[in-house]
């Protein structure tokens, strides 16, 4: 009996049957379509991200770029200056030099008392000379100090 039931509403059971499985297939195509969004969401969150990572780094060169451009201007401007104070250094030496000659021209003629008064001077100039030199070589010597700190400091990447 129930068999005869089954074979004769058969029709309804097959419907029934598709019914079921069309559910099936619209819950997994939901579900699959939820994955897909969920995908490209997070496809876009990381273009985003990586827009901004992109834009950092072009504003950290930037930056640095400005920061470069910055030092090699201070840089020119201080060889500049020391160029000028160096020729004027040379000037001096120059005019100084001159001004011996005369005078160890004339020590010949000068009494006691004004090569006396003349050695003195030049003991005192030569004092003066050494003392500057030891200035000069303390200041090089920091500079050299503070060159390798900086080298060593610097970041390898």
């Amino acid at each position: 009996m129930t068999l005869f039931l089954i074979i004769s509403k058969w029709r309804e059971i097959l419907i029934g049957l598709l019914a079921f499985l069309l559910f099936i297939c619209l819950a997994l195509l939901n579900h699959k379509t939820g994955q897909i969004e969920k995908y490209k969401l997070t496809e876009i969150v990381l273009q985003a991200e990586n827009a901004k990572a992109k834009a950092n780094s072009a504003l950290k060169e930037k930056q640095w770029a400005e920061q470069k451009l910055k030092a090699e201007q201070n840089y020119n401007a201080k060889i500049k200056q020391i160029d000028s104070d160096a020729d004027l250094a040379q000037s001096n030496a120059d005019s100084l030099s001159k001004q011996l000659k005369v005078a160890n021209s004339r020590l010949s003629s000068a009494s006691k008392e004004t090569i006396i008064e003349y050695t003195n001077t030049n003991s005192d100039i030569l004092e003066n000379c050494i003392t500057e030199y030891r200035t000069v070589a303390e200041k090089a010597d920091g500079h050299a100090a503070d060159a390798e700190r900086l080298r060593e400091a610097w970041p390898s990447e």
